[in-house]
């Protein structure tokens, strides 16, 4: 026999006995778990369901709760001369650097509209949570800034980190 030919016969032998094997144990398990018997659907009950009414939620509103979802246009930001790494990234914001970045997430402030809700006390209560080495920033126009990008105003928010350089007052 050729080799091809005795290669050919070898797959078929070991795709029939793989085959029997299989079947086999399916129908040894077929046997050893017999499938359950039909449920009979329950009575239906006289007349309509009981209702009640629902419980209202109770109100709450946490600033580092997120609201509702905005989207980010990064093309508008790169256009404005913002070099984003990812839609929601605070360290364009002028004075907030990668681990100031690090710390507010870790706050639960997951992007711009979360850090625009927040005024400057919260801000600072975060930054004193971080140690001595966050006690020089100073976070008085992040939530202005974080507001603009969080509506997609990238030129108004490229004016105001430019004035506040002009100005000498970056945070």
């Amino acid at each position: 026999m050729d080799p091809i030919g005795e290669r050919l016969l070898w797959f078929v032998m070991g795709f029939l006995s793989g085959g029997l094997t299989i079947g086999g144990i399916v129908a040894r398990h077929r046997r050893e778990h017999p499938p359950a018997p039909p449920v009979a659907p329950p009575e239906p009950a006289s007349g309509p369901p009981p209702t009640r009414p629902l419980d209202p939620l109770p109100e709450f509103d946490h600033p580092h709760v997120p609201g509702p979802a905005r989207l980010i246009d990064v093309g508008a930001a790169r256009a404005a001369g913002f070099n984003l790494k990812h839609a929601e990234d605070l360290t364009i914001l002028e004075g907030i650097g990668p681990k100031i970045e690090e710390l507010l997430r870790a706050h639960g402030i997951e992007g711009f509209a979360s850090l625009a809700r927040l005024d400057e006390q919260d801000l600072l209560e975060i930054l004193e949570h971080g140690g001595p080495s966050f006690r020089f920033a100073n976070p008085e126009t992040w939530a202005q800034q974080a507001a603009l990008a969080a509506d997609n105003r990238w030129k108004d928010l490229k004016r105001l980190q430019e004035e506040m350089i002009e100005r000498g007052k970056t945070p």
